[in-house]
This record gives C-alpha cells, sequence and structure tokens, in this order.
C-alpha cells in the first residue's frame, strides 16, 4: 500500500479519557455514568442495539453534548459544542451519517471547513486547484479507487465513500479517528481495503476507536474491546484472552 500524505501533525494522543457520561432522550437513558480509557491503537466497541454504542461516539465526535460528564484528551478538558471542535481537537469521525456532504465533490468534502486559501490583492479566495491536487494524492493513498475527485460524493459506492472520508482525516493527520461501523455495507473487496488501511494508521501511531456488530472482525484487529448494555461499560477484555462466545454473553447478560 502506499504511503499515505499528510500536512503538519496536530499532535500524538497517548489517550482519551470518558469520565462519568450521561445522556438521556426524554425518558430514554442513552447513557449512564459511562468512563473509560481509550489508549493509542485499535480499541473497539461492542454491544446490541441500544447498547448506547452510537450516542457514546457522538458524544466524543462532537456531534452531541453530554448531560453530565467530561471528555479528556492527553490530560486537558474537552468542551466540543460540534464537530468542528472535535476536528481542531484532532478528532475526525467516519459515520454514514456524518462523515461526508453528498451535494459536494470528493475534494470539496476533504477541506469542508478547512478549504485551503490564497491571497490576491489582499483577499482571501479559495485555492480550488491546490484542494484538487492534495485530494488527488491524498485518495492514491487509501488504496480504493476513485475515478475523480471532481465527483459527487452521492454517486460514490460505500467503499469509496469510506476512502474519501479516511483520506480526509490522514490528510489533517488526524490522531485520533472514529469508525462507526465502518465495513457495515460493503463487499469482501473493499472491506478488505478499508481494514487495510485502518491498520496502516494504528501501525503510525493513532488512536482509533470502532463501533462494530461484526464480533469476529473486531476479535481479530482490536487490542482493546469494550462491552456496552443498556447504556453501560459492562466490561472490558482483552481480544487476546476471550472468545467470540464469551463475548456475545458479555452483550447479552448471561455472563458477568
Amino acid at each position: 500500500m502506499p504511503d499515505v500524505v499528510v500536512v503538519s501533525p496536530i499532535g500524538d494522543v497517548d489517550r482519551l479519557e470518558v469520565r462519568d457520561l450521561s445522556k438521556s432522550y426524554g425518558g430514554v437513558r442513552a447513557l449512564h455514568r459511562v468512563s473509560t480509557v481509550f489508549r493509542r491503537g485499535f480499541n473497539g466497541i461492542v454491544g446490541d442495539n441500544g447498547a448506547g454504542k452510537s450516542t457514546l461516539m457522538r458524544i466524543i465526535s462532537g456531534d452531541i453534548q453530554p448531560d453530565t460528564g467530561q471528555l479528556i484528551l492527553n490530560g486537558k478538558e474537552l468542551h466540543l459544542r460540534s464537530t468542528a471542535d472535535a476536528r481542531r481537537a484532532g478528532i475526525e469521525s467516519l459515520y454514514q451519517d456524518l462523515a461526508l456532504a453528498d451535494t459536494l465533490d470528493v475534494a470539496g468534502n476533504m477541506f469542508l471547513g478547512r478549504e485551503i486559501t490564497r491571497n490576491f490583492l489582499g483577499l482571501r479566495l479559495l485555492d480550488k486547484r491546490a484542494m484538487v491536487r492534495a485530494a488527488e494524492r491524498t485518495v492514491a493513498s487509501v488504496n480504493i479507487q476513485i475515478p475523480e475527485v471532481s465527483r459527487m460524493v452521492r454517486t460514490l459506492s460505500g467503499g469509496q465513500r469510506q476512502a474519501v472520508a479516511l483520506a480526509r482525516a490522514i490528510y489533517f493527520n488526524a490522531p485520533v479517528i472514529l469508525l462507526d461501523e465502518p465495513t457495515a455495507a460493503l463487499g469482501p473487496k473493499e472491506t478488505a481495503a478499508v481494514l487495510g488501511l485502518v491498520e496502516q494508521l494504528r501501525a503510525n501511531g493513532k488512536l482509533i476507536i470502532m463501533v462494530s456488530h461484526n464480533i469476529p472482525q473486531i476479535l481479530d484487529i482490536a487490542d482493546h474491546l469494550i462491552v456496552m448494555r443498556s447504556g453501560r461499560i459492562v466490561k472490558e477484555v482483552d481480544p487476546q484472552s476471550t472468545s467470540q462466545e464469551e463475548l456475545l454473553g458479555f452483550m447479552v447478560g448471561s455472563r458477568t
């Protein structure tokens, strides 16, 4: 796989701590006093539907705010009001509903909110040519074929959309990457390409958090696993010392 293209690094992240996070929607409690530490490497989150996985990820991404609790990145508390705040802190989110804007092309998506500009007679103008060149170089590094960076994102396949979102995280050298079911709608070839790129990001020292329902897959690739049920973390396990059956038991409550 080609080397990834990056800009100046935001900085390394050794740990991301969530402390006593709670979130309710009306009378429904989605998260209840969730606390854990995500460390550099591959952190997996598993749980049945309604376990609170996506709510936790959306809080870390800045998409929603918790009712109570804290996010602490490398020892410093974060106050995230939006996904743009999270990106400025070095947290990139790859969600099907958050990652991309369908009405923009590939280059526009990569630089959305962080456009390259140039000075012209004292005015700051968008440098579309520079963004296209940077997008072409970076997209070429993700090992999933995208015809051209002027293509509208809504016309791309699932794997190509994931490639664009990963290319954005790579270009801005995000130290923390959130993946919510990144291979759920992909075929075997695209799944292998996305997971290969994620493995390269881990080798480059990124802190990766991934939600997945694919238990065999996440057991195979995770360094650390968190099991959620009914809005709580019920177990934290070493993937090397557990099994698929045991993990499913923690998820449904037949093991403690």
